[in-house]
């Protein structure tokens, strides 16, 4: 009787040991696109960096606790601040689902009022976050586009996360809610259809001022998303 019981104790220690492994798995990240470095030029074919943390190299995303989205972007260079901040922001347009999203990542933002989303009409109209001074951000929106001369993207803002620069590792780190995507298990994050994407524009780094007006020769540095995402459970 008794060797009966050790044995019981013996696989009930095995079995609850495969437990704790199985549960203790991580998602792992998944590169979604890689870039080389040494393009970042504005455009112009020259082959050669501009330096400011602006020259893509990959961007990566895992699912970390229950209901979010990690995403990274790794760089070739990045200056001890982390950007050139206000005068600049990273762009990546995505899909989850069949609806159209974009993150803009500053290192650096002020908030004041956006007159060009003001005057087409955008819901909330630029203005959410006025007079606000704020380090590291990642602005999550639905977007489309309309027609007006050139192509513009017109997005509604859904929410605001912290973005962190970190320049010994030359990555910008931020994690959004899967709620704000209309995401769960099993769906599938793909690389962005709509405007942006018309201008080689999916994932890029360009001047705050064409933000919402952009032309291949606005660009710094853009990349491509190649791989689809499946959110797991």
């Amino acid at each position: 009787m008794k060797k009966i019981f050790a044995t019981f104790v013996v696989l009930g220690l095995i079995v609850g040991s495969i437990g704790s492994a199985s549960a203790g798995k991580k998602p792992k990240a998944i590169t979604l696109f890689e870039d080389p470095s040494g393009d970042a030029d504005n455009a112009q074919g020259l082959g050669q960096s501009i330096p400011g943390g602006f020259d893509l190299v990959s961007g990566t995303v895992k699912k970390v606790g229950k209901d979010e989205l990690e995403f990274v972007v790794t760089h070739a260079d990045m200056p001890p601040t982390g950007s050139a901040g206000e005068g600049f922001r990273l762009i990546w347009g995505l899909t989850a689902g069949s609806t159209q999203y974009e993150m803009t990542i500053k290192s650096l933002d002020v908030g004041k009022p956006d007159v060009i989303a003001s005057a087409m009409g955008q819901d909330p109209n630029g203005e959410e976050r006025v007079g606000t001074v704020y380090q590291g951000v990642a602005r999550t929106e639905e977007c489309g586009t309309i027609v007006l001369g050139i192509n513009w993207s017109q997005c509604t803002t859904i929410g605001y996360y912290d973005a962190v620069f970190d320049p010994a590792t030359m990555t910008v780190t931020w994690t959004i809610k899967m709620a704000d995507f209309k995401a769960k298990a099993g769906t599938v994050i793909a690389g962005g259809a709509g405007g942006r994407a018309t201008t080689g524009c999916q994932i890029c780094w360009v001047p705050q001022y064409v933000e919402r007006s952009l032309t291949p020769q606005t660009i710094i540095d853009a990349a491509t998303q190649t791989v689809s995402y499946k959110i797991p459970k």
